[in-house]
């Protein structure tokens, strides 16, 4: 059975081991860029790991500018928790310089407890700031200093494939257009996409032309969970596709897939490591595959529904922006999501109103994969009534559905065609 059906079953102990051994390793963007989204323990467990296997490292050319492309983006959207806790700091500040205008020469807040208790509000402030670096000054000075960037450099020197040339990627991605069209692996859920919907064929393309120059084993290690990756069953991921191993042993490669979390927790023990059950789900958190699933079908959904809507993503400038703008007939709808495994709190959106006062939507959707706490989606929704913007919260079970949200999105339509913006939350 193993031997006529190989491509259903899982590497055994021995077989990893080889792997790790002799085969070659390979790092999508998403992985590359999952370190900036952990705490000092989890990233240094990370790279020790990787550091011991660097020798069979290996990073598709579209991999690495992928993860330059994005890097701008996820290191900004790190600034959204710390903008959330700023905002309420600095309303309270005015509102204290307020009051206390209003206590002039009042006998016990004199002018010297007035500057203690404002000199309190200001080292918050400063700490708050320090946490995220600065802000905008962060991302600058990251584009120049960064130690992730550092570390992936020190790791992965001459690991990384060549550029393929002009000629090369033209005709991958006619090849490309022809897989997407027969539904072939993996990227053609990625049809949609109006910026680098090629690319995952990209990436895989470059990696089987490695391959058959230098057949032999690969692990591919890539927290995209997608249907045109992974097979699911139940919700759950339970190996590649079986039309990609298929595929790669047709130029003589042995291929296996897995995320972050999995390879780490299966690797640390052979090479000697350790990383903890607390890392270990901290890196579990880090996968952008659901988001990416979700945003691809979503936008399919959404298309459905209203074919002369259109998308963007916005780059933040000042300030935290929504993931995903709609323009439609009835105006500008952003949406918002959150992939929590605990409940959202209040704490968790305070962001949100911020948004809202800094970039002009008409309409507002947050998604949340976990529940949200009655609080915080009434944070949402009357902080959004305030400024009249229509605005919904949806819970989903499972990010890879859309049909929910896609429903929650009429539905925030509906309210917007008639003005509505102070419906109830739960639908």
């Amino acid at each position: 059975m193993r031997t006529a059906f190989s491509e259903y079953y899982s590497p055994t102990n021995d077989e990893y081991r080889d792997i790790l051994a002799t085969g070659t390793i390979v790092l999508d963007a998403n992985v590359l860029l999952a370190p900036y989204k952990l705490g000092a323990d989890a990233r240094r467990q990370t790279f020790s790991i990787l550091e011991s296997l660097r020798d069979r490292l290996w990073i598709p050319y579209q991999a690495a500018w992928e993860f330059f492309e994005n890097r701008p983006n996820v290191i900004a959207g790190e600034d959204k928790v710390y903008q959330g806790l700023l905002k309420p700091l600095t309303d309270a500040m005015t509102k204290l310089e307020n009051h206390f205008d209003t206590l002039k020469g009042h006998p016990v807040v004199t002018d010297e407890e007035r500057v203690k208790i404002m000199r309190h509000v200001e080292d918050a402030i400063s700490s708050v700031q320090r946490l995220s670096g600065g802000g905008d000054g962060r991302l600058e000075d990251a584009l120049q200093v960064d130690p992730v960037l550092q570390q992936w450099e020190e790791i992965l020197a001459g690991r990384l494939g060549d550029k393929p040339s002009d000629e090369t990627i033209a005709e991958r991605e006619r090849l490309a257009e022809r897989r997407y069209a027969s539904k072939t692996p993996p990227g053609y859920l990625d049809s949609e996409k109006e910026f680098n919907k090629y690319g995952d064929a990209l990436l895989w393309l470059d990696l089987l032309e490695k391959v058959r120059a230098n057949p032999g084993a690969v692990l591919m290690i890539t927290n995209d969970v997608k249907e045109d990756w992974y097979r699911r069953q139940s919700g759950r991921t339970i190996g590649p596709r079986v039309e990609l191993v298929r595929e790669m042993a047709t130029v003589g490669g042995k291929y296996y897939q897995q995320r972050l979390a999995a390879f780490l927790q299966r690797a640390a023990p052979i090479v000697d490591k350790n990383v903890s059950v607390e890392s270990l789900e901290a890196i579990s958190k880090t996968s952008e595959g659901v988001e990416k699933a979700l945003l691809s079908r979503l936008v399919h959904e959404i298309r459905l529904l209203v074919p002369e809507a259109t998308f963007s993503q916005p780059i933040r400038n000042s300030g935290p922006v929504p993931d995903l703008l709609v323009n439609t007939p009835m105006g500008v709808i952003g949406i918002e999501f959150k992939n929590y495994s605990q409940k959202i709190t209040g704490r968790d959106i305070q962001y949100v109103d911020d948004m809202l006062e800094n970039h002009s939507v008409d309409g507002f959707l947050l998604v949340s994969s976990g529940e949200v706490s009655p609080m915080a989606a009434r944070m949402v929704v009357q902080g959004a009534g305030r400024k009249r913007i229509a605005a919904r919260v949806v819970e989903v079970n499972d990010f890879h559905s859309p049909d929910a949200i896609a429903q929650s999105f009429l539905e925030l339509l509906h309210q917007m065609r008639h003005g509505s913006v102070n419906k109830n939350w739960r639908f």
